[in-house]
């Protein structure tokens, strides 16, 4: 179960691939140097046992926006389940992807994965909003891990165990329920001053909220702002 999207710069107008599977990729609208693609199901994700993996290539010179309409619920059941997301920005490419909340039911037990690489003055503006349990439930278990790097090596490499033992303890998400996350690569954008950012030591920012609601957005202020800077 593997979605691509692929975007090549053309010309007068850029070659996008799109291969879809449970998600299905469509084309929104076309800029001769990039695309801006939707990510839709084609049928219920992610049940337990499913193993769904997304590839992103921006060949150098091009842009993509990734927009996902809804959000993703990961339903509780017998079996683990994975999310794997692979992006691949060639030199001086971009790609902005505001995913939207990414639910993990009662029982769901499921490991995210996502692997970038950056060529060389290549920007990534990434959003992720992980919420756990729908309404009145306290969630299933979550991992999640990201290994971000550069022409010159790492950029960001990060483990979160997010099992319910592990997130409820004081100092990591306590009681909140919602883990909202923006991750700039490839520059170093302004930071707004009532958030804390984790400067990278190359050119990169991750700033992060924990809250109770997943509709409270804090972030949209930075996110707004970093955007522009794209």
């Amino acid at each position: 179960m593997r979605t691509r999207i692929q975007v090549t710069p053309g010309p007068d107008r850029p070659q996008v691939e799109l291969r879809g599977d449970v998600l299905a990729p469509r084309i929104l609208a076309t800029t001769p140097d990039g695309a801006e693609v939707a990510i839709v199901g084609t049928r219920m994700v992610l049940l337990a046992g499913d193993s769904v993996g997304i590839d992103v290539v921006v060949a150098p010179g091009g842009r993509l926006r990734i927009v996902e309409p809804v959000g993703t619920v990961a339903y509780g059941g017998p079996g683990s389940s994975q999310w794997d997301v692979s992006i691949e920005l060639g030199a001086g490419a971009v790609l902005e992807w505001e995913s939207q909340p990414f639910v993990v039911s009662d029982g769901a037990d499921v490991t995210r994965t996502t692997r970038i690489s950056l060529g060389a003055d290549a920007r990534l503006l990434q959003r992720e909003t992980l919420v756990f349990g729908r309404s009145g439930q306290r969630g299933g278990s979550l991992v999640t891990r990201l290994d971000a790097s550069g022409v010159d090596g790492p950029l960001l490499v990060e483990e979160l165990d997010l099992r319910p033992d592990q997130r409820e303890r004081v100092g990591i998400l306590g009681d909140n329920r919602v883990l909202d996350s923006l991750l700039a690569l490839g520059w170093r954008p302004g930071t707004p001053a009532d958030l804390t950012a984790f400067e990278l030591s190359e050119p990169g920012c991750l700033v992060r909220h924990v809250g109770h609601q997943h509709d409270h957005r804090p972030l949209d202020v930075c996110w707004f702002r970093w955007h522009g800077d794209l």
